[in-house]
């Protein structure tokens, strides 16, 4: 009776229900909050203005990257500079939108040159790896020719839409006094993850294509990095001599590994022949892993100013590889993403033709 009393009692109840009602505006400004703090990372443009609206075949990315977003059904492509554009049918892209989140405390800066991205999802995160070059530092000297620092990191994010900050700031993921470029993300089958990046022919004299293990938490590498092939073993790369002796190319450039349905590893890569860039592959049977050991084809698979390439599958399953391709008009130079639909049911990965939307 007593609790019955109190619960009837007029003046307790208008005091819970003013109670109520202030829990309710909380709520209501706590919600509130939360979309503005949502609204805050929305996608947006560098500039503020509004986003542009272009066919892939129109636009100029160099070594795109394109990210299939299951659940909501987008595509995300990035490429050199950093920025991100969003499509649903892979022909046209909204953008370009930021979304890195860079400071001065970090050791690229807030203005670093940017190349190489690629977008991965580990346990529940999203993953920006790219290749960050800080023009501010110097980290060595070749034949009298200043080296920038230069290296690749990994910057993580709850939402693809970012925003992305280093797992690390401080300092680079790996060494600070070696110059890396064009590292991709992998895990093995027991979640350990690896950067496959190559370093930098212009501080080496000969590029090479190398692996690292990550510790855990992905803010250090274990370790040196393990060379899995260098340049000077590609039979087909650099120009041709007088004698007919080829020279070979020191770029090695763009990793990218991949599974095909046989027994093999395969591995595309970058380099040049006769003045221009062209695509490569690598293979080793899967049940030697990561180590190999690798062998380069012995012919490129695409030449003619083909960059750095990747490998997705679109919302129908197809395979298909997307990069860039190097177009010269009047001396300038336009870097145009292609898709092109690939097979890999058997030991070898190969073109299919190109790809229709």
């Amino acid at each position: 009776m007593y609790i019955f009393s109190i619960e009837c009692n007029p003046h307790i109840m208008t005091i819970k229900k003013f109670l109520i009602y202030i829990a309710a505006i909380m709520l209501i400004a706590s919600c509130g909050n939360n979309r503005q703090g949502e609204e805050q990372w929305k996608l947006r443009t560098p500039d503020g203005a509004p986003a542009l609206t272009l066919s892939i075949d129109s636009m100029n990315i160099a070594n795109p990257f394109i990210y299939l977003d299951k659940k909501n059904l987008i595509y995300y492509m990035t490429g050199d500079g950093g920025h991100v554009w969003t499509s649903k049918n892979l022909r046209q892209w909204t953008g370009p939108y930021n979304v890195l989140q860079l400071n001065e405390e970090q050791w690229m800066g807030t203005s670093p040159i940017i190349t190489a991205p690629e977008i991965h999802y580990h346990k529940g995160k999203y993953y920006y790896v790219a290749t960050f070059t800080c023009e501010d530092v110097t980290i060595d000297n070749v034949d009298g020719k200043d080296i920038p620092r230069r290296s690749c990191q990994l910057l993580v994010a709850d939402s693809i839409q970012g925003p992305y900050s280093p797992v690390i700031s401080e300092t680079p993921l790996l060494r600070a006094d070696r110059a890396c470029c064009g590292a991709t993300f992998i895990t093995d089958e027991y979640d350990t993850g690896f950067l496959i990046f190559s370093h930098d022919y212009i501080q080496s004299r000969e590029g090479s294509t190398e692996i690292i293990m990550l510790t855990k938490d992905l803010s250090q590498q274990i370790g040196e990095p393990y060379i899995m092939f260098s340049a000077s073993e590609n039979p087909w790369s650099g120009k041709s001599e007088i004698n007919g002796k080829r020279e070979w190319s020191p770029l090695m450039d763009g990793a990218f590994l991949f599974d095909t349905e046989g027994m093999e590893l395969g591995i595309l890569f970058t380099t040049e022949i006769d003045g221009a860039t062209a695509l490569g592959v690598a293979y080793t049977e899967k049940n030697h892993g990561l180590n190999g050991p690798w062998h380069i084809e012995p012919e490129p698979m695409l030449t003619g100013g083909y960059g750095q390439a990747m490998l997705f599958n679109d919302f129908d399953g197809s395979l298909v590889m997307v990069l860039h391709k190097e177009i010269n008009t009047d001396g300038k130079i336009r870097y145009i993403p292609q898709l092109i639909e690939m097979d890999s049911q058997f030991d070898k990965l190969k073109i299919k033709g190109k790809y229709i939307y």
